[in-house]
């Protein structure tokens, strides 16, 4: 950790969220409480659509909607946004694109065209088999029986997998 060079007569300040191109604007020594309802976690939000009776997913998305959320994203996706924020930014005299407007704007892009295929690679890529084996399971246990695919496998892991083999009448003789 860097230490900070604080002259006399100077003080520190805490950032309580930081947007590029925006000053601080009033000095705010206490952090905003924020309640707890409005936290939307990744499990936290789908215990709360259940209880609330909501479906599972994200409600239908207002055309204007002032609510502000978080996204993280990875190393490799803030250095493509930057890339993609130069790219727009260059030879622009109209204004300036931040990393956020772009962010926003290619997500909603996105989820606008999203095709069939496109879901199919996502799902792929993110495939966890554990999940998948959870599912397969449930199923298995409400109609009563395993795939067919899933028993071969399932037989040959605990040795079952080949019968002992009869000896054919022209051997034995």
């Amino acid at each position: 950790m860097k230490n900070l060079d604080i002259r006399e007569g100077e003080e520190m300040h805490t950032a309580l969220g930081v947007s590029e191109d925006q000053e601080l604007k009033a000095d705010v020594s206490v952090n905003e409480e924020v309640p707890v309802s409005n936290r939307r976690g990744r499990k936290g939000r789908s215990v709360a659509a259940r209880l609330s009776g909501e479906p599972f997913g994200s409600p239908e998305i207002p055309a204007e909607s002032g609510d502000t959320h978080r996204l993280t994203i990875n190393g490799v996706a803030e250095i493509a946004l930057g890339r993609a924020v130069d790219r727009v930014n260059d030879g622009f005299q109209g204004g300036k694109i931040n990393r956020n407007q772009l962010a926003v704007w290619a997500i909603l892009k996105f989820a606008e065209n999203l095709e069939e295929l496109e879901i199919k690679d996502i799902r792929a890529e993110h495939l966890d088999e554990f999940s998948a084996i959870d599912a397969v399971l449930r199923r298995a246990k409400e109609t009563g029986q395993l795939p067919p695919e899933l028993r071969a496998f399932i037989q040959k892991q605990m040795g079952f997998d080949e019968a002992p083999k009869r000896k054919s009448k022209k051997e034995v003789a």
